[in-house]
């Protein structure tokens, strides 16, 4: 075909044009990665706990950080109506004192739901005293039976396997079963209130009790026929009730960091779209004399067009592939604890918005097409 033709006819021109688009594409893929992970940083622990429903204390803005449930509040959300299995979820914040280099870390209690972590390396079921640990644990040199001293309190931890996807707040998660995140969230607490100048020491004991049998959430499991909506108005106005989904996207700035993550990826498209409707309007006008040639023995706009539009499709396909490329080279020599996760889902999104952007960019040369004159051939070949 003619755009074909043309195409193959002007490999260098058409070649850097498609190089160009490709650092665009890439560019898109890339944000569109790095916004995934950001997302799967900051929240993979929370969003991925295997529930339908996740249950909080009250006006605690969905945060961990905050929310705390007695084993009495555990014990009444059991045995709500609609509710067919529940289990406790602890949070505590730790810091490592790792023989590479200090670093925080997020302690989460699970009861007996280990089953739900995917394991890369070692084992997924840690007992007392033990941990899994998420794999980005390694960039700060914590192999399989490594003992994590935790400071400032005087807590040990011996890891036992690696998961992954599971950060909060950028941070490592760190999973152990509940009684010994019940230990560490009371030396974490003892170790704040004896910082505090003139405090009388603590009643370990009491803040013992108050703790046992406790954690910060409740993970639910549904019965058939019952809506998240369901349970909220069921335990109402007691406890807030969400999916892990909108729990992840909830508190520490997460609904202004996604904001302002996709305004970067539509500012992206937004260029990319002006950079190839005007690499392609170039191009259309360097070939008036051509396109006027072309419809003075007959062509209609709409052949004409259609032939600019298969030249886009061809070039932004080949482009895509070279973008596609670009970005996954960028990701492997990314370290592990950056964020990039890139999501075949995301991916297609981004790549249609592309193709979108790149046949509303089109629209450019089309008007230059429907400008020219057939007229104007018969001109320059009377002369």
């Amino acid at each position: 075909m003619l755009a074909i033709r043309e195409l193959l006819g002007s490999k260098l021109k058409f070649g850097l044009i498609a190089l160009a688009i490709g650092l665009i594409v890439s560019l898109t893929f890339i944000m569109a990665a790095m916004s995934e992970g950001l997302v799967t940083g900051m929240t993979g622990a929370k969003g991925s706990l295997d529930a339908d429903a996740l249950v909080f204390q009250r006006d605690t803005f969905l945060a961990f950080e905050r929310s705390r449930l007695s084993a009495d509040d555990l014990a009444t959300i059991a045995a709500a109506e609609g509710v067919a299995s529940s289990y406790g979820v602890g949070h505590a914040f730790i810091s490592v004192d790792s023989a590479a280099e200090p670093f925080d870390a997020r302690a989460f209690g699970l009861e007996d739901r280990f089953s739900q972590l995917p394991v890369v390396e070692g084992s997924g079921i840690p007992g007392p005293g033990e941990a899994v640990v998420d794999v980005t644990a390694q960039a700060n040199g914590i192999e399989i039976g490594d003992t994590l001293s935790l400071t400032p309190i005087d807590e040990e931890l011996t890891v036992v396997g690696f998961t992954e996807d599971r950060r909060y707040i950028m941070t490592p998660a760190v999973f152990v079963d509940l009684p010994t995140w019940e230990r560490i969230y009371v030396a974490t607490a003892l170790g704040r209130m004896s910082e505090q100048p003139g405090g009388q020491m603590p009643d370990v004991d009491r803040i013992t009790d108050q703790v046992a049998g406790s954690a910060s959430i409740a993970a639910v499991e549904l019965a058939a026929g019952t809506s998240v909506q369901d349970l909220a108005e069921e335990l109402a106005p007691a406890y807030d009730v969400v999916t892990p989904a909108e729990a992840a996207l909830a508190g520490n700035g997460m609904p202004v960091m996604i904001l302002a993550v996709n305004g970067i990826q539509v500012v992206s498209l937004v260029i990319g779209a002006l950079v190839i409707g005007v690499f392609f309007y170039i191009t259309t006008l360097h070939k008036t004399g051509q396109i006027a040639a072309i419809k003075a023995l007959g062509a209609s706009n709409g052949f004409v067009y259609r032939q600019l539009l298969l030249q886009i499709t061809l070039l932004v396909a080949v482009a895509s592939a070279i973008g596609i490329g670009i970005t996954l080279a960028t990701g492997s020599s990314m370290p592990p604890t950056m964020a990039f996760d890139p999501q075949p889902g995301r991916w297609a999104m981004a790549l249609a918005a592309v193709f979108a952007m790149a046949y509303l960019g089109s629209l450019f040369s089309l008007r230059s097409i429907l400008a020219i004159d057939p007229a104007t051939a018969l001109d320059r070949g009377e002369h």
